[in-house]
């Protein structure tokens, strides 16, 4: 869909004057254009100028304008115009008003049998004038197949050439897209030929039919390999496709059909028209780009294509704020039934959560006790740095905190929050409670207004993440929580909960999405058409300031991550990219690097999903499969070291290779590093928390942890962190602490009974080949120290506040 104009997006490129945004991709932005009095749009597609330095870039894309420009064909978009020697290089090609494939599978579902033929003897006679120009397209998925009024149209010869032509990539560069490439991309670029197509062709045709990807999702490799060997699932394709597709997606190029005896075997049976609801689709383009055209001037921030028409923005939807029901001294949470949870969940819910906000913490210093120098909040990986460290020290308590409380929200929590004010939790149904972090009373519930679907939060079979609304973990900075639900950002009071301000945003990924405070900016992921996009907002007034790519639109199920702002170290802010880890400047955005590589090195990837600043150095944990328990399910665990601030490689920290297997990375200071291990599907792995030196990777201590203490049984922990020189945990009754000497070495161990915690609870049984529901999960603690007072928060709902043991 057509989105504004940023404050820095260009008003013309070339000839064109720039009217809206249509997204951006892994190269730069495309804009929809016009050219004086021509009637007919354009998608103005500009590089950024980072790959315009690079010495080869022009010569690809003056290739790229050169192969646009020998293509022409009824289902293909022509292009207009290009420069690839202007300042910002650039070409446009004619918009198409109308979804993507995949969008409009996402809306509408699955197509029927005719409208697939229709679909695919569209696209095989665009491969046929392709391949009659002696071009390969080498990228056909469904995020390059526009849907017009009067057919399909493919897009995007980003990554053609000339099938004579001498490969001007790297070739050991895997260029496609994993769940839409053929054996030939797995095997090299230098291996791709027209047949290539065919297949991919066939692949998109198959999630046309089924709404899924022919070859699953998964790890890349896996799906990587399924495609290698074609192990592609087309047991849900109509019975009059089958055979065709199945002679498309053959190990051997030469046995597959051309595009063009393609084109004659689908074009019988196949629907003159698009399904009603597709129609609506593209109806609602074409009213979009009316609009648009009929302005004055381009889109500008703030507005849509109808609010720009009428000239007023639309109202958001009203949150509903609910006055507290109960004071200080809450009776006992009534106890639902309880339930437990699988390994694999326990492992995601282990990472935490992203919190936000950058403090001075170490210029602050302390406090007496009640006085709470805090600016940054407290979340489930420590302070902002996400290093599982918190910046607090036993004086430091929250505002008014006098004594130990019990308090209690009205449904299970799905990741928590807290601050000098408030301890706020997001719940299971997308809605959010704050308690009072001095005494446990009810503050206030936040609920955005949007119309919940009903569905469960969880994973679904195939592994995608599902939360009511997109609700975000919450982010407490200063006296302000701040949150993404409904695809708006809002800034909430902290102690009322009403809110501030409120903009469009993104919804959340994965369980550890949330926003990240550094100053007086506040970031998040911005929706976007194209892809993940990463925004820096005006922590006052919530304007947007800039926003930066993470990820290109329509990557394959394997490749999706937790494309959200992670951490910071108050200079530099850290986020998830499709590459991995990325480092922005956060006045500006400027890229400062990617992990394993730097600015320039696109293509690195170090297989981080995740990072943990702490000082000089930033972190991240890695995995690879080892040959213990059933069918070598195994994972160990690697913890990767990088610079912070540019992020470049600055090897691994030593660990003892008797503890890296079933091992997730925890938390890490100057001195140790606390990994958490337990895996379900092997016996061998012990369920424990284990303590290493940072220096040389020595076991300092191991303190095993009893996850069922008898049949029948669950007693799940929470992720450990460390605060005051303490290492802290917690399980459904004990609080358990280490302390950390100055020499580095470690206490002993102390349990401290939790008074008012629930206690063990019965291990659930359903069904979860159909996904896991954390409603139906007996999910661990949420433990979130603040200096000398230490929150945690049950599965029940029960929230207790204790001191830090000495």
């Amino acid at each position: 869909m057509l989105g504004p104009l940023r404050d820095d997006s260009p008003r013309a490129i070339g000839p064109y004057t720039i009217r809206a945004r249509l997204g951006a991709g892994g190269m730069g932005e495309v804009f929809l254009g016009d050219r004086g009095g021509s009637t007919a749009p354009a998608a103005v597609k500009t590089v950024r100028r980072d790959v315009a330095q690079d010495p080869g870039f022009r010569d690809r894309f003056r290739r790229e304008i050169a192969v646009a420009r020998s293509v022409t064909g009824p289902h293909l978009a022509p292009l207009l115009d290009g420069d690839a020697d202007a300042e910002v290089p650039w070409l446009a090609t004619a918009y198409v008003a109308g979804p993507t494939l995949s969008a409009a599978v996402r809306g509408t579902g699955a197509l029927d049998e005719a409208e697939v033929r229709l679909l695919g003897a569209g696209l095989a006679r665009a491969l046929a004038a392709v391949h009659a120009a002696g071009i390969v397209h080498r990228d056909v998925k469904p995020g390059n197949v526009m849907l017009a009024a009067d057919g399909p149209r493919l897009i995007d010869f980003g990554i053609a050439r000339d099938t004579g032509a001498t490969p001007l990539t790297t070739t050991s560069r895997m260029v496609g897209s994993p769940a839409f490439m053929s054996p030939e991309h797995v095997a090299g670029s230098g291996r791709v030929v027209p047949a290539s197509d065919v297949f991919c062709l066939a692949s998109v045709l198959c999630f046309a039919a089924t709404g899924r990807d022919p070859f699953g999702d998964g790890p890349v490799a896996a799906v990587l390999y399924r495609v290698k060997y074609v192990e592609a699932d087309l047991a849900d394709v109509p019975d009059g496709l089958r055979a065709v597709l199945d002679d498309c997606l053959t190990a051997d190029p030469a046995a597959r059909p051309t595009a063009a005896a393609l084109a004659e075997r689908l074009t019988p049976g196949a629907a003159s028209g698009w399904p009603a609801p597709v129609g609506a689709q593209i109806a609602e383009y074409g009213r979009e780009l009316a609009r648009v055209t009929a302005l004055d001037g381009p889109l500008l921030p703030g507005y849509t294509p109808t609010q720009a028409a009428t000239g007023v923005p639309a109202a958001p939807p009203h949150p509903v704020h609910l006055a507290p029901t109960q004071g200080p001294g809450l009776p006992a949470p009534a106890r639902r039934p309880r339930r437990g949870l699988a390994a694999a969940l326990v492992a995601l819910v282990l990472l935490g959560a992203a919190t936000g906000g950058y403090l001075g913490w170490r210029e602050r210093g302390g406090g007496a006790p009640g006085t709470a120098p805090m600016v940054a909040g407290v979340g489930e990986r420590g302070g902002p740095d996400a290093s599982g460290t918190v910046p607090y020290g036993r004086d430091v308590r929250p505002t008014g905190w006098k004594k130990p409380w019990r308090g209690a929200f009205a449904e299970p929590p799905l990741g928590c929050a807290t601050g000098r004010d408030v301890l706020v939790c997001r719940l299971l149904d997308g809605t959010y409670e704050g308690l009072s972090a001095a005494d446990g009373h009810h503050l206030w519930t936040f609920d955005s207004g949007q119309e919940m679907s009903g569905r469960q939060a969880g994973y679904g079979p195939s592994g995608a993440f599902f939360m009511p609304a997109g609700a975000t973990l919450p982010t407490v900075y200063d006296d302000t929580v701040l949150l993404a639900v409904g695809d708006r950002l809002h800034a909430l009071d902290a102690r009322t909960g009403k809110g501030r301000w409120e903009t469009r945003a993104g919804a959340a990924l994965s369980l550890e999405s949330a926003p990240l405070v550094v100053g007086d900016l506040v970031f998040a992921a911005a929706s976007a058409s194209g892809g993940a996009e990463l925004a820096a907002y005006d922590r006052r007034t919530g304007t947007e300031k800039w926003r930066k790519r993470l990820a290109e639109e329509d990557i394959a199920m394997a490749q999706k991550g937790n494309f959200w702002p992670v951490a910071t170290d108050g200079e530099v802010v850290y986020a998830i990219g499709l590459e991995g880890p990325k480092a922005f400047r956060p006045g500006d955005g400027r890229l400062l690097g990617t992990a394993g590589g730097d600015a320039t090195q696109k293509s690195t990837n170090s297989g981080c999903a995740d990072l943990r600043v702490r000082g000089a150095s930033a972190f991240c944990a890695t995995f690879t499969p080892n040959d213990e328990g059933d069918s070598g399910f195994g994972e160990d665990v690697a913890v990767l070291r990088f610079t912070a601030g540019d992020l470049r490689s600055a090897g691994r920290l030593k660990l003892d290779a008797g503890l890296v297997s079933g091992a997730t990375l925890a938390a890490v200071d100057d001195r140790v590093v606390v990994l958490s291990r337990g895996d379900e599907y092997v016996e061998s792995v012990p369920d424990e928390i284990d303590v290493v030196s940072r220096a040389d990777g020595r076991t300092l201590g191991r303190f095993p942890v009893t996850v069922h203490p008898e049949e029948g049984t669950s007693n799940p922990v929470s992720a450990p962190l460390i605060v005051a020189d303490t290492v802290v945990w917690a399980d459904t009754a004990t609080l358990y602490t280490v302390a950390v000497r100055p020499d580095g070495t470690l206490g002993p161990l102390k349990k401290t009974r939790v008074p008012g915690a629930p206690g063990p609870s019965a291990t659930p049984d359903y069904d979860r080949a159909q996904g896991i529901e954390f409603g139906k999960e007996l999910l661990p603690p949420r433990v979130l120290p603040v200096g000398g007072v230490v929150h945690v928060v049950y599965d029940d709902g029960t929230a207790v506040s204790v001191r830090l043991p000495d």
